[in-house]
């Protein structure tokens, strides 16, 4: 980190930063007359206040600063420009010594030297780590046929090969901070910086899960805040297990490849830990800040099933609640909730692994009959429908495909069973039966819980099939209901 200095260094800094834009004396700038004098001394303010942020320990401010001054460039058509190379400079000291992010800061300074392959670092603004990271942009611009040049200082790895990518040197490579561990059944952001004169139409990210068959793909979308950088999510789905494998690809308007990092064959791994076990570094933003875990899914839970159930009642007959002789019915037993049910369900994902949803219950009661008494026909009820608040733990998935679920929920509503009235309650109207086929009421509370399995169809689609108990109130029911149907996660 920088530390706290003199009032002589921050005015070397301040000198150095004024003097450097404008190169080496007498050297002409590329399209000179057509350089925006105000711009130019917009980013150069923007450089001033950054390095003043590092000096006092703001890195985070300082490099927010230098991505704003990129984008200036950018938008000005300055990016070939010396102001943008020593502002590649700045925010490369930034990242390796303020945010310890030596693979990001190494690419800021091979993107300075690509524009200006004599710039050299400021004297007060040197150190071992940055030396020695610098040192090695420059073997990489000059190219590995004129081998390394001799470090003062030890960076303690040797240089990886060259991605394979059409173009020169420093100009048409995709930079990408590798992600080599996250947390299990959370999404993981990957990040990459794509140079504009690569010309790539997509920045695709593929990424394989642990179980999977092949890799799957999303397209990458530029970040709003940082030039030239995409990002995507490799989603929860495919973060279950102990690994999942990624590589990036851009490709141009006819979908032909032109650069990329990592391959089929030889992808990016990450390992996945549960959340009680990680001690991964946070994940790094485009500018090198620490980040939270993505733990927060960006997905909707949605599920259709039928049903049906039954279970145990206690209570009077709905239609015959009185014998003729006025005397109060009363039955206890069980009851199919016959014929069937349907239960939609909808919800977003809180956790990854948590869901709040609603579902509802919409039953069609069959079995009953009516009931004449005088002239007078009445009717049995058809229909029953209530709705629940509940909430779903998403337990791992294990070697196959299934993943176990257990919900809680409370809501309000009717469940009915059908019944048979005791031949002993001396009722009439329902026929020449001494009987009448009736219906029990549960509810108008309900409380419950709930048991089942996912099995995953592709990387939303799945089947869905839960058991779930309701217990209905004031009216006494203990309901038990069977549900199948298909599961969407998005």
């Amino acid at each position: 980190m920088p530390s706290k200095s003199s009032s002589y260094r921050h005015l070397a800094i301040l000198v150095g930063l004024v003097l450097a834009p404008c190169g080496p004396l007498g050297a002409a700038t590329p399209d000179e007359d057509d350089v925006d004098d105000a711009t130019v001394n917009k980013i150069i303010e923007l450089n001033k206040k950054a390095l003043l942020a590092y000096d006092a320990l703001e890195v985070e401010s300082a490099s927010a600063l230098l991505h704003q001054a990129l984008s200036l460039c950018q938008g000005a058509r300055l990016d070939k420009h010396p102001v943008a190379a020593r502002t590649h400079l700045h925010l490369g000291v930034v990242y390796i010594s303020g945010l310890k992010f030596p693979e990001l800061g190494e690419a800021e300074f091979r993107a300075a030297l690509a524009i200006d392959p004599k710039i050299q670092l400021t004297q007060s603004l040197l150190n071992p780590e940055v030396q020695a990271a610098f040192e090695e942009a420059q073997w990489w611009e000059q190219g590995p046929a004129g081998g390394p040049k001799h470090l003062p200082f030890p960076t303690g790895k040797e240089p990886a090969a060259e991605p394979s990518a059409p173009g020169t040197a420093g100009e048409n490579r995709i930079f990408h901070p590798p992600v080599t561990q996250a947390i299990q059944g959370q999404a993981v952001e990957i990040k990459a910086q794509v140079p504009p004169g690569l010309g790539a139409a997509k920045i695709i990210l593929a990424y394989l899960a642990e179980d999977g068959d092949d890799f799957l793909a999303r397209e990458m979308t530029p970040m709003e805040d940082r030039a030239s950088w995409f990002h995507e999510f490799i989603p929860v789905e495919a973060t279950q297990g102990r690994q999942v494998s990624y590589y990036i690809e851009a490709k141009d308007g006819d979908d032909q490849y032109l650069a990329g990092d990592g391959s089929p064959e030889a992808p990016h791994d990450i390992a996945l830990a549960p959340e009680t076990r990680a001690a991964a570094p946070a994940p790094r933003g485009a500018d090198g800040r620490a980040e939270a875990s993505p733990r927060l899914a960006s997905g909707l839970w949605l599920v259709f099933a039928v049903g049906g159930g039954g279970g145990y009642h206690r209570g009077s007959p709905e239609m015959n609640p009185k014998d003729a002789s006025g005397e109060r019915i009363g039955v206890s037993g069980f009851g199919p909730a016959q014929l069937l049910h349907v239960a939609p369900e909808i919800g977003f994902l809180l956790r990854d692994n948590l869901v709040f949803s609603v579902q509802g219950r919409f039953q069609y009661v069959t079995g009953t009959q009516h009931v004449l008494v005088g002239k007078r026909t009445y009717q049995p009820a058809t229909l029953a429908s209530a709705g629940l608040a509940k909430v779903t733990w998403l337990g791992p998935r294990g070697s196959g495909k299934l993943q176990p679920l257990v919900s809680a929920m409370f809501g309000a509503g009717q469940i009915r069973h059908s019944i048979t009235t005791p031949a002993s309650a001396n009722l009439t109207g329902c026929g020449p039966e001494p009987t009448c086929k009736d219906t029990m009421l549960g509810g108008l509370g309900l409380v419950g819980a709930g048991a089942g399995l996912r099995l995953r169809l592709g990387e939303s689609l799945g089947l869905y099939a839960a058991v779930e108990l309701l217990a209905g109130f004031p009216s006494f029911m203990l309901n038990a209901d069977v549900n199948a149907g298909v599961v969407v996660v998005r």
